[in-house]
């Protein structure tokens, strides 16, 4: 099984407490890990201990991290849910991307996106290319605008 990345902010334990690391209990409603994650990040914010000891420094920036981490899990609502149920804070395995059950992440950007065909190609060269007359300026802006809408994007 691949390492849970909390553990690159806590390298020193083999279990960690999101909600410790914040004050906080399990039952924490969002509002409150939001002002607890802000009380937090302004006692340890680096920019605070500027003046302090080489070690004062290396020990707030660590803690830093670790409350920053702790409220990018629990601050979100889906990441919160998987750490709740299973107590780990990495985004693999079922219930992050899309499911199996849509497809996955291919139909996913497939839905996003017409598919190009050659005949897509030529269809659009004929409407562009084709239509102008000889001596008529081809009018690239209007080319570029249709491939943008083909690919799914608007400006």
């Amino acid at each position: 099984m691949d390492e849970d990345p909390v553990f690159q902010f806590f390298p020193d334990t083999d279990h960690v407490d999101l909600y410790a690391v914040l004050g906080l209990t399990p039952t924490a409603a969002p509002d409150d890990i939001k002002k607890s994650y802000r009380r937090l990040a302004l006692i340890y914010h680096p920019d605070k201990h500027a003046s302090s000891s080489k070690d004062r420094k290396q020990e707030c920036s660590t803690k830093f991290q670790q409350v920053g981490y702790a409220y990018a899990v629990l601050g979100d609502e889906k990441r919160r849910k998987r750490y709740d149920e299973t107590g780990r804070t990495d985004e693999e395995g079922p219930g992050f991307g899309p499911g199996d059950d849509e497809g996955g992440w291919e139909a996913y950007f497939e839905g996003m996106f017409e598919e190009v065909t050659k005949a897509r190609l030529d269809e659009l060269k004929a409407e562009y290319v084709g239509g102008s007359r000889k001596g008529q300026v081809f009018d690239f802006s209007r080319l570029i605008y249709r491939l943008y809408r083909l690919s799914g994007r608007e400006r």
